[in-house]
């Protein structure tokens, strides 16, 4: 505390002064009261000379040494004895003059001594003392009590009543004044504790602007050794500071003062007297820690943490800034194709790494001009000016990811073909564009239209339905009988998923397959066919069918670990043989390494595997000698060949001897012909499937044959 509080001090020195001057008449009128015992005591055993008074005076002097061992002590034991002295002495002595000497000093002490509450009763005792004696006196004759003399007689008693009274309100006073000196000393003491050790720097200022009080922390945090003015960061003087720094009001004042990012704030308040007299306290608080952590969490909220680039809730901020000012902007929205097969075959930090590089690589095709964000996952928003539309830009930004990732892009501008004006409608819109962009390939740009709008709108019914459909039970499976050709009988049945849709009819899997990849009902639907499908096959299983069920299986089923696990689950809880159930996959599964694990894991439980559609995507013998299958479907398109195409004859023909080369057997599909199936027959192929035999549909509309095998269905 480098200045003293003036009017705390001022009170504590006011305090002491009166305690001081009390102490005083408190000492001498000990020392009066212990004066007027001696000369009792004497004139006991001077004027007395009766045995009674020599006793008396004994006794005394026995209590004036009382008063000087024990000068804090007092009882009712001491005030009984003192009463029979002042008795005795009444009685004994001529005079009442040394006895009220006495009455007075044991009066005054007694005040001095007690509290103020057993004062007045211990005081009486003596009194009553004195008053009975002189009765007693006044009663036997001794003392003449009358007119005349009843006056020069109560006179000295009634003074000193009146005096000890007087004594013990100035002594009441003193202990008052006592404990208020005591508590304003521990609150003064307390107060300067509590501003010395205060983090924020307190500076009390008069009327004046001069400094009554501060502490060290306010030296430091304004850089003042504590003479002259208290200057703050604006200038020499805190009271001449135009930005208000000594004025007190509703707000702090804020301010930074250098580069590496120290603030103040400083709180004026008004803590005048009551008397008028103005004073200022200035609170000087350092909020740097506070200004760096909020500093952070803003740049936090404005940015992406892994890329850098501009958050999604502060690009559309500045996206309806630019709106508001009138701005001319364009929104392009691009997202990477395929990221999230990335993330499941490379894994996640694989994945991160592709997107920071993405991320450096918009901000390089964007000439830093630009606000490039990222949205979330693999989506990136670019706010830049429309030009050509923000086609040019994005044809750039493409071209810039090529290395990166293959990516679609859309783009918005406000206004135009029906575009909206705000960022949440531009974002829609360029999202509505990139999707159209994706659904026609990917790797390509779109700018919005209204119809665009439209035709994504009828999109989204479609999956909202399909979403429905399952939980309706609109989900219906066709089998279509698959042939040996060894027995020339039914021995398995593909399943096949068509849509009921109220209202639609029938819907095959073209018109719907796409809209569950895109909303991730794939796995569910996928679920859905398989349970199915092995219940149909117990059911055949109980009526004395041996008839085996192949399912198709989408990539996304086995994307996830969790696939053999089902299958094995679904197989106990159905009963069905392993044996009896193919899962079927087309040649795009050998693009994903995982899911050939998967699959392989599948396999391992006695379920058949079947490589559907061969020879029309991504053929490769080295799969084939990589991964064991157990069926080769060939595909209709080389189906429909036989009997007219020596070549595609001689591809199949391939196929057949390649299959068994390999341990695997041959499904030929889209048989339609008798020629085709003899043909096929001759070659070596083992089953056939086709509208020749049957098309897809229910069961109830299979040929009775189909089922009980009772007679051939391919004749020699």
């Amino acid at each position: 505390m480098a200045v003293p509080a003036g009017a705390t001090v001022a009170l504590l020195d006011d305090v002491s002064c009166t305690y001081a001057g009390l102490r005083r008449v408190r000492r001498w009128t000990m020392v009066f009261a212990w004066f007027c015992g001696v000369l009792f005591a004497v004139e006991l055993a001077l004027m007395g000379r009766t045995p009674v008074s020599g006793v008396a005076a004994l006794v005394a002097g026995l209590v004036l040494c009382g008063w000087l061992v024990r000068p804090g002590k007092d009882g009712w034991g001491v005030a009984v004895v003192e009463t029979a002295v002042i008795v005795t002495g009444t009685l004994v002595l001529p005079v009442p003059q040394p006895v009220l000497g006495f009455l007075f000093g044991v009066t005054v002490r007694r005040m001095l001594l007690d509290g103020e509450y057993r004062f007045p009763v211990r005081a009486a005792l003596p009194l009553l003392g004195y008053v009975g004696g002189f009765g007693a006196l006044v009663v036997s004759g001794r003392v003449d009590f009358g007119p005349d003399t009843a006056a020069p007689a109560l006179m000295p008693l009634v003074g000193l009543v009146v005096e000890s009274v007087a004594l013990y309100e100035t002594a009441r006073a003193a202990r008052l004044a006592d404990a208020a000196r005591y508590r304003a000393d521990r609150a003064h003491r307390a107060a300067e504790a509590a501003v010395r050790a205060s983090p924020v720097g307190l500076v009390l200022l008069d009327g004046e602007g001069r400094p009554e009080l501060f502490n060290d922390r306010a030296a430091d945090l304004l850089g003042w050794d504590g003479s002259g003015a208290v200057p703050c960061p604006h200038g020499p003087d805190i009271t001449a500071c135009a930005e208000g720094c000594a004025r007190p009001g509703p707000e702090p004042v804020e301010l930074r003062l250098d580069r590496a990012g120290t603030a103040l704030t400083l709180h004026p308040v008004d803590v005048s007297d009551a008397d008028g007299a103005g004073r200022v306290m200035v609170a000087v608080v350092d909020v740097t820690a506070r200004r760096r952590w909020e500093d952070e969490l803003r740049e936090r909220s404005e940015h992406d943490e892994l890329t850098g680039l501009v958050s999604r809730r502060h690009f559309l901020e500045l996206v309806d800034r630019a709106l508001a000012s009138g701005d001319d902007v364009a929104l392009l929205l691009v997202d990477l194709d395929r990221f999230k097969e990335v993330n499941d075959v490379e894994g996640h930090q694989a994945g991160d790494r592709r997107l920071v590089e993405a991320a450096r690589r918009l901000r390089g095709a964007t000439g830093g001009q630009d606000v490039v964000a990222r949205l979330g996952g693999d989506e990136f928003a670019v706010l830049t000016a429309p030009g050509d539309g923000g086609v040019d830009l994005a044809d750039r930004v493409l071209a810039a990811l090529a290395p990166v990732s293959r990516a679609s892009a859309g783009v918005a501008v406000p206004g135009w073909e029906g575009t909206g004006r705000t960022s949440r409608d531009l974002l829609r819109d360029a999202d509505v564009a990139m999707y159209v962009a994706k659904r026609e390939g990917g790797g390509g740009v779109r700018r919005f239209r209204r119809e665009m709008g439209e035709d994504v709108a009828v999109r989204q019914r479609d999956k909202a339905d399909l979403r429905d459909a399952l939980s309706n039970d609109e989900l219906v499976l066709h089998y279509q009988p698959i042939i040996d050709l060894a027995s020339a009988r039914t021995t398995h049945a593909e399943a096949l998923v068509r849509w009921q849709r109220p209202g639609r009819g029938l819907l095959g899997p073209d018109r719907f397959i796409g809209l569950a990849e895109e909303t991730g009902l794939i796995v569910p639907l996928g679920t859905h066919v398989l349970r199915t499908a092995c219940g149909q096959a117990v059911h055949w299983q109980d009526r004395g069918h041996r008839l085996g069920v192949a399912v198709n299986v989408s990539p996304g089923q086995l994307s996830g670990e969790q696939f053999p696990h089902q299958v094995g689950e679904l197989l106990g809880a159905t009963g069905l043989e392993p044996g009896r159930l193919t899962v079927e996959v087309t040649e795009s599964v050998w693009a994903d390494e995982t899911a050939m694990r998967v699959l392989m894991d599948v396999r391992e439980l006695g379920v058949r595997v079947a490589l559907d559609d061969f020879g029309t995507g991504y053929s490769s013998l080295n799969y084939l000698r990589r991964y064991p299958f157990d069926l080769v479907k060939i595909d209709k398109s080389f189906t429909d060949g036989l009997g007219e195409d020596r070549r595609t004859e001689g591809v199949v023909r391939c196929i057949i001897d390649l299959a068994a080369v390999l341990g695997a057997r041959t499904v030929a599909e889209g048989v339609e012909t008798p020629t085709q199936a003899h043909w096929l027959r001759d070659a070596g192929c083992d089953y056939l499937q086709g509208y020749l035999f049957g098309k897809p549909d229910l069961l109830e509309n299979w040929r009775p044959e189909l089922l009980t095998g009772s007679q051939p269905l391919l004749r020699a």
